[in-house]
């Protein structure tokens, strides 16, 4: 399997991780069970806790950047056009995702938005390979 497709399995899988983190948050919030399953109406639209919104909003961030990453990957993929460039650009999407989760989740500043910038500067490159 190419590079590019393993990095995109992974990311599938952080994203994973970071859906739960979400979902954990919200369980430790103090919600009751039957609130929780409930249909969630009068759930709070930015966060349960400080943390549970940061959870959320970085989970929104990673579907924004999986929605530029997954069809370029997939396009490098159906025409063969995978480069030193597009591996490079997956492992900086790929490894800024990894920093920028925690960081977001914590509320580290200045380290999670140059962990979302290296995530883009991987999708400009790979975008730039297909391109040109």
């Amino acid at each position: 399997m190419p590079i590019e497709l393993k990095y995109l399995t992974w990311s599938v899988a952080l994203f994973f991780v970071m859906i739960l983190a979400q979902s954990i948050s919200a369980v430790l919030s103090g919600k009751t069970p039957k609130e929780l399953v409930g249909p969630r109406d009068d759930f709070p639209s930015e966060g349960l806790t400080p943390f549970h919104g940061r959870a959320r909003r970085a989970q929104y961030n990673m579907i924004e950047g999986m929605c530029m990453f997954v069809p370029l990957v997939l396009i490098g993929a159906v025409t063969d056009s995978f480069s030193s460039l597009t591996a490079l650009g997956a492992a900086l999407f790929f490894w800024g995702r990894v920093v920028f989760a925690p960081t977001y989740w914590f509320g580290v500043p200045w380290v999670r938005t140059l962990a979302w910038a290296v995530s883009i500067v991987g999708i400009l490159m790979i975008l730039w390979e297909l391109l040109f």
